[in-house]
């Protein structure tokens, strides 16, 4: 135990330097002042917490000086006693616990806490309450009530490092964790029990009596500790604290060399409590319960010279300079003593308590102002053990790299045709590799597939390929991959109508190519898919990023191979409506959706009130990825010139990635806070789907009673929530509804999607009342708009087909079948063009690429989506967008109603005016 001792303000700063400098680097408390304590002037002297037996403990002491001093009642100076021990164990505790180490805990500190000042015994009794029984039965619930607290904090962060450790993003093993495994470690949580060890310490080595083989001995004996001198129960609160530390540091920390806990007790000359605590930590020292004890905690006071020496043992002060030669010939001088004492000789033992004098700090610049060293960098934070470890890693991960590029063969196979790049099973597939097989209908999928494409092996075929990330963890994507293969494969089947003499030529070969996640192996994919035979069309790009980005770049102006994009929605990915097509960033490109912005605004156009002044904005800034800043922009502008009368200001955030929630949880609930103090009603979120479930179950847990009106929020977003149905169970539904009774509100989302299963028919339908109104009772289901009639016969026969088809279930309800149809139902129509204006079976890629600008009028592509009529620069003109909401009150996404980008509905057959679309 250190003393460090000086005059003037510098000493008394000095342990709050000294925190400042380690907090993170080791345990340490904050050496704050005690709330609602008198301390005594600088020079006076304390309050003597021990008066001898002569004197009435109640009495007041004489004052130092004619003006009296205020001093607290003996019974108020040690509850103050007992609440800075309580400071010292939070401190050093879970608020101050060192970086990448779990928190010290303190079950049995708080355990003699909990017995001694917070269970009142004398508080007015309920029925039945006043008996003994009773007494000891809320005792012992408040004794273990206390030591579950405490070990709280240090329990969760081991959960979570364990669950991060073992599981990770591995669905498969957190499926399994559902199950029988989950239900183990169930059983194993509910036989924990843990205050048995705490109370075994107590029970065994604690108290001064016979072993205590029952709780309820030892209840009896700690309500009988209650009576006994203040004195005592505080040695008992500090050898508590003491026993607590030295379970914390067990075998492998001492190997490691972790650092020990610093305790800090500033001013102990003038703060009785303080200085209370520093006498009872100098006698549990030498207390044969606490010299058992393996590791001690460093403790650092600070006093005025002189001003607070112990009450035996005193030593003289070192100088600061000499206090590395002082610590040692202190301990030196004890060990002397002890062995003259046990010699029978008569000699004083040094006490543990140096005094260092920091009067003339040679170190300091300023000598009224020391100032405590930094702690060492570099491997301080890392013992031996640590170091041993991680070089033993470091060889094992060299030498076994040096023998994996010595061995021979190249990378590891994961299908026939595919290879393992990193975590990405990446290549091209005719169906006979199968991507994610444990998903159901994959396999089925892929070898219809195969079996089409050898079907059509020996004629005059076109290859289109299919290029999208094949593969995820996140189930809601995985369903979504398998309806764009499932859609893909439907387009193929019905292009090529086999067993029919109607097939369009030529007829494609259905490739699907894996880009790896988030297209990072694109490079690998496109060098696979330009050796496939009659590689005519690349089809896909689901991803606004910048990865698919640079491939669409590649394939296009490098490789010059003609694209059909599908779910871009980004501005970044359209190409502009001028009419020199030279100036083209990505020549012979066509796109099947809207962009963001046209999306947004036949979204507003839909429903005006979604642009008026009670809404906000939430966005992700996240860098590299163009559908979250292309959204944001469109909705900027969809809110532009409008006066912001929610009192909330917009909201970002930065995610890790797409399937990756980071932060983003704390963040959005105080976004949900802010969200509820504001008058908005309806939510603008510029995000990807799995932080867009986050954020809404977020919004929906908050309590705001103020919302929970029955209106709620209304979170409005773009096409990427199609996934969003699937990512919410039972019980994430019956949390959107809201709780008017609880203060919880309602969330509902409202999106674009690129399509959905009752578009046609409910627009149709519409229509049909609309005749009735105006008088048309009669108008035949011949006389239906041809944008109407021909996608509801598009969406119809595209049922029959995959109900036809052995592919396992199809989903239409999300849009991505539907819509990855559509991209396929392009290519194709492209190919039959270009052998109609060309004359060769199978026409060239430069051939295709010319006759892209043409795809309206009589060449529109009849999509089940919609009608597909293409401008001159590849872009869909006034695409039909269905406007989708998940009402959390149904299973199913409710459809709202078909929107157009321009406002209404096409008046001719698929006529583009002359430069119009994107800009």
């Amino acid at each position: 135990m250190l003393q460090l001792e000086g005059e003037g303000s510098g000493v008394r700063q000095w342990p709050r330097d000294f925190h400042r400098k380690y907090r993170g680097v080791l345990p340490i408390n904050e050496p704050g002042t005690l709330p609602n304590e008198p301390p005594n002037e600088p020079g006076t002297l304390p309050v003597d917490p021990h008066p001898p037996p002569d004197q009435d403990p109640q009495a007041t002491p004489a004052p130092a000086s004619p003006e009296p001093q205020a001093v607290p009642t003996p019974a108020s100076s040690e509850r103050q006693v007992a609440d800075h021990l309580l400071d010292i164990a939070q401190g050093c505790g879970y608020d101050g616990r060192p970086a990448y180490r779990l928190p010290l805990v303190f079950p049995r500190f708080a355990a003699a806490y909990g017995a001694f000042y917070a269970w009142r015994p004398d508080q007015p009794p309920k029925s039945g309450s006043g008996t003994r029984a009773v007494q000891n039965d809320t005792l012992e619930r408040l004794i273990k009530d206390a030591i579950r607290d405490a070990k709280r904090y240090a329990l969760l962060e081991l959960r979570k490092r364990v669950a991060d450790l073992a599981l990770g993003d591995d669905l498969l093993v957190n499926a399994q964790l559902g199950g029988f495994i989950g239900l183990c470690v169930r059983v194993i949580d509910a036989f924990r029990f843990p205050h048995l060890r705490t109370l075994r310490w107590y029970r065994n080595k604690a108290l001064d009596s016979l072993p205590l083989p029952t709780n309820r001995a030892l209840l009896q004996e700690l309500r009988a500790w209650r009576d006994k001198p203040r004195a005592e129960r505080e040695l008992l609160l500090v050898q508590a604290l003491l026993a607590d530390i030295d379970a914390h540091y067990g075998f492998f920390r001492r190997l490691n060399r972790v650092r020990r806990p610093v305790i800090l007790l500033p001013d102990v000359d003038c703060v009785p409590a303080r200085r209370t605590i520093r006498d009872a930590l100098l006698t549990a020292y030498d207390d044969d319960k606490s010299r058992r004890l393996r590791v001690h905690p460093v403790v650092i006071t600070t006093s005025a010279p002189g001003a607070a020496p112990p009450s035996k043992g005193a030593n003289c002060a070192a100088p600061a300079s000499e206090l590395a030669a002082a610590v040692p010939r202190l301990f030196r001088a004890r060990d002397e003593a002890a062995e003259r004492r046990c010699r029978g000789e008569d000699v004083p033992l040094p006490g543990r308590l140096l005094p260092v004098d920091l009067g003339d700090d040679a170190d300091s610049a300023d000598p009224a102002h020391p100032t405590p060293p930094g702690p060492r960098r570099g491997f301080g934070r890392v013992g031996p053990v640590t170091v041993t470890a991680l070089s033993l890693a470091a060889m094992a991960t060299a030498v076994y790299g040096v023998l994996l590029f010595f061995s021979p063969g190249g990378p590891e196979s994961c299908g026939e045709g595919l290879r393992m790049a990193g975590r990405d099973c990446v290549g091209v597939s005719d169906g006979t590799g199968v991507y994610m097989p444990h998903v159901d209908g994959m396999s089925e999928v892929s070898a219809a597939i195969e079996a089409e494409n050898n079907r059509i092996a020996k004629l005059k075929y076109a290859t289109v390929a299919l290029m999208i990330p094949m593969e995820s963890e996140s189930p809601a994507v995985q369903r979504q991959i398998l309806s764009e293969v499932q859609g893909a494969y439907l387009a193929q089947r019905e292009t090529n109508a086999p067993g029919s003499d109607t097939a369009a030529k030529p007829p494609i070969r259905l490739v699907l190519a894996n880009p790896g996640r988030n297209y990072g192996q694109w490079q690998k994919t496109v060098d696979d898919l330009l050796k496939e035979p009659r590689l005519r069309v690349v089809a896909g790009f689901n991803l606004s990023l910048d990865t698919s980005l640079d491939a669409m770049t590649d394939l296009t102006r490098v490789r010059q191979v003609p694209v059909v994009a599908s779910l871009v929605t980004s501005t970044d990915f359209a190409n502009p409506e001028t009419a020199d097509r030279d100036k083209d960033p990505f020549p012979g490109l066509a796109r099947v959706v809207s962009t963001a912005r046209e999306q947004a605004s036949a979204l507003l156009q839909f429903d005006p009130e979604l642009a008026g002044a009670q809404t906000a904005l939430v966005a992700d800034t996240r860098k590299k990825d163009n559908y979250n800043s292309s959204l944001r922009a469109a909705f900027a502008e969809a809110r532009e010139g409008k006066k912001n009368e929610t009192g909330v200001q917009d909201m970002t955030y930065v995610s890790p990635g797409l399937e990756e929630p980071g932060i983003t949880p704390n963040k959005f609930e105080d976004f949900a806070l802010n969200l509820c103090q504001s008058r908005a009603r309806y939510v603008y979120f510029a995000g990807r789907a799995h932080h867009l479930e986050i954020f809404i179950k977020k919004l929906a847990g908050t309590y705001c009673a103020g919302k929970a009106d029955g209106k709620g929020y209304t979170v409005i977003t773009g096409s990427d929530a199609t996934t969003l149905g699937g990512r919410l169970d039972q019980g994430e539904r019956r949390l959107l509804r809201g709780d008017a009774g609880g203060g919880r509100p309602s969330v509902s989302v409202l999106y674009a999607a690129p399509a959905h299963p009752d578009a046609w028919d409910t627009e149709v339908d519409r229509w049909r009342e609309r005749a009735v109104r105006d008088g048309r009772e009669r108008t035949a289901d011949r006389d239906r708009p041809r944008y109407l009639a021909e996608p509801q016969e598009a969406l119809a026969k595209l049922r029959d087909s995959a109900d036809a088809a052995d592919i396992g279930e199809v989903s239409l309800d999300d849009g991505r079948t539907i819509l990855t149809h559509d991209v396929i139902l392009t290519a194709a129509k492209e190919l039959t063009k270009s052998v109609q204006v060309g004359g060769a079976e199978v026409p060239t890629r430069e051939r295709i690429r010319e006759d892209l600008r043409s795809l309206n009028l009589a060449f529109r592509v009849r999509g089940a989506s919609g009608w597909i009529c293409l401008t001159g620069a590849g872009n869909p003109y006034n695409k039909a967008v269905s406007v989708v909401r998940l009402d959390p009150s149904v299973k199913k996404l409710r459809f709202q109603g078909v929107a157009w980008p321009t406002g209404s509905p096409p008046e001719r057959n698929c006529e583009v005016p002359q430069r119009s679309g994107a800009e």
